[in-house]
């Protein structure tokens, strides 16, 4: 499976070209595809917490689970730790505009636990509920505070973004940089000098995008530990077209 994933890599590799044939003295037109990056320290640790409460119905169970929720509130925004928050310029990153949706809470789900049939059913409702935390070093300590509170944190910790629009901004500035290089070499080899910038498009490709988006994911869940982790990738990819000329 690996050999299958490199040599797709390998068929999207982040500058890519299509020249217009045209005669050898010019003028040539070429378009390059092009991927730009910039990394970004994290600023905001998103994780989630599942909590319960129960009760002897519905009614009751949604009441305690009400209670745990405000006192684990309570307690993780004493630690600077508050619930989700959208992101700003989520739209424009995929990853981004994934993450930044869970935010807050949603609506409770109730259990019905019958025991042994010698005690009285009990309700059991449950909801999951996503924080933010300034460092990630906050977001681990927050597992006992949701113990304490009647809630079981996730594991995972993702490294996020306050606002994405200068990074992604910076990762289209890298791109169209990489672009112009590939435009001078095309403009080199036909004995050109001349490298005109003609027009630029935002348009995804759907694999090369599908793929950028699957690599990124990964690289979200691939270490937990280090400085590393803590580093947010922005990537943007441009398609841009060059007139090359005497």
């Amino acid at each position: 499976m690996m050999k299958y994933a490199f040599a797709l890599a390998l068929m999207l590799a982040p500058e890519t070209a299509m020249a217009q044939s045209a005669p050898a003295d010019g003028p040539v037109t070429v378009e390059i595809v092009a991927t730009g990056q910039v990394k970004v320290p994290a600023n905001r640790f998103r994780f989630s917490v599942k909590v319960t409460g129960k009760g002897a119905d519905e009614q009751a169970a949604e009441a305690a689970l009400a209670t745990h929720r405000a006192r684990l509130v309570e307690a993780l925004a004493a630690k600077g730790i508050r619930e989700g928050q959208p992101l700003e310029g989520a739209s424009t990153n995929p990853l981004a505009s994934l993450f930044g949706a869970f935010t807050g809470h949603g609506k409770p789900s109730f259990t019905l636990d019958t025991g042994d049939g010698n005690e009285k059913p009990q309700s059991t409702a449950s909801e999951t509920i996503f924080f933010d935390a300034p460092t990630r070093a906050a977001a681990t300590a927050a597992g006992p505070v949701a113990e304490a509170n009647d809630g079981k944190m996730d594991d995972d910790v993702i490294a996020l973004l306050d606002d994405y629009v200068g990074p992604t901004r910076q990762a289209k500035a890298d791109a169209l940089t990489k672009a112009r290089a590939e435009a001078a070499a095309y403009a080199a080899t036909l004995g050109l000098r001349r490298a005109t910038l003609a027009r630029i498009s935002e348009k995804q490709d759907i694999v090369a995008g599908s793929m950028s988006f699957f690599f990124q994911l990964i690289g979200m869940f691939a270490g937990k530990q280090g400085a590393a982790s803590d580093m947010v990738t922005v990537n943007a990819n441009l398609s841009v077209e060059f007139q090359l000329s005497r």
